[in-house]
């Protein structure tokens, strides 16, 4: 997990805000969510790399329900990414919105095996909780397109809370 929600992290910032449409508008957005596709999914590996090493501890069924919904969610907002980028933003919503929500839902989920588990500092795991739930809500319920201003933090957070994982698991193997 450790290099690569680093990775996944900077390069996200990188392209999102960066490179992208968002930022300085270097490259298209169906170029961005390409690229942002075959780097994100290193998301689910190092989720799963952190499920397995739970063995059967009080926290590995939450880390494996929450890896099992990322998963599914994840297949299918990158799928509505893909339709919103090829110039179909309605259809695409549609299709994103309620996966992208999922993956927020799972990450709430995969806080409270964190948690239970203890595989990080209880503050990470809370904070993972609440940036879970703020984006599930956030996505499922308000349309962020219409309150622009809750859609960075949102993603902001989800991407500071992979760095801060990454971060810890390095520091556990040193």
């Amino acid at each position: 997990m450790d290099c690569y929600l680093l990775l996944v992290a900077f390069h996200l910032i990188v392209l999102y805000l960066g490179l992208g449409p968002e930022g300085t508008d270097i490259i298209d957005a169906k170029l961005t969510e390409n690229l942002v596709f075959w780097i994100m999914l290193s998301i689910p590996i190092a989720f799963m790399m952190t499920a397995s090493t739970m063995k059967d501890g009080p926290g590995s069924i939450y880390a494996k329900v929450g890896l099992l919904i990322f998963v599914i969610a994840y297949a299918g907002g990158s799928v509505g990414d893909a339709v919103f980028a090829s110039g179909n933003e309605q259809l695409g919503e549609a299709i994103q919105d309620p996966f992208w929500a999922g993956m927020m839902l799972a990450f709430a989920i995969t806080a409270v095996g964190y948690y239970l588990q203890k595989n990080f500092p209880v503050w990470l795991s809370g904070l993972m909780a609440l940036a879970g739930v703020y984006g599930f809500i956030a996505i499922a319920f308000i349309d962020l397109n219409a309150n622009e201003a809750l859609e960075r933090p949102l993603w902001l957070g989800f991407t500071g809370i992979l760095i801060l994982l990454g971060v810890f698991t390095i520091l556990k193997k040193e």
